[in-house]
């Protein structure tokens, strides 16, 4: 499908000025200079999080919307981080890297059921660093380790 738009030009009298014409701007249909509109950005957007390029690149063109892989990757990669408010329960837990030699720790907001942050190692230390810069947090959830146990109350007593 092609989008044929009609938008209206402006001229500069004054010879001083490096631009002669401008052009209507429509932000909130299609950016400038773009390829796709803003409603088919988020669309692609929405699939490329949910099933990645190849599957996501598969429904699309499913859908009659003709996207590679390699787009939707690119458009994943320049979407920008949504921020969430800081959390107020969190969960600490921890994942194996490779499992039986290399452990890190995972740090949820629970309230939002989304991750927060990784950290690179499961000791009381490192929690106890990462807790200072988030006072709002008010409870924390976690397994049953004693370095969390330790982390928890020097950080956030």
């Amino acid at each position: 499908m092609r989008l044929r738009l009609q938008v209206r030009r402006f001229f500069c009298d004054k010879p001083a000025c490096p631009r002669r014409t401008f052009a209507e701007p429509l932000p909130d249909l299609v950016p400038a200079h773009a390829q796709r509109t803003v409603r088919l950005t988020r669309t692609l957007e929405t699939i490329g999080f949910a099933l990645g390029s190849a599957a996501g690149a598969r429904l699309a063109h499913q859908l009659h919307m003709r996207v590679s892989g390699t787009t939707l990757l690119h458009i994943i990669r320049t979407t920008p981080m949504r921020q969430h408010p800081p959390p107020t329960v969190l969960g600490v837990g921890d994942f194996a890297l490779c499992k039986g030699r290399t452990y890190g720790t995972t740090l949820l907001d629970l309230e939002r059921c989304c991750p927060i942050d990784l950290l690179p190692d499961r000791t009381a230390a490192t929690l106890a660093t990462w807790l200072p810069d988030h006072p709002t947090v008010q409870i924390i959830t976690r397994d049953r380790a004693l370095d969390y146990v330790r982390g928890a109350t020097d950080g956030a007593p």
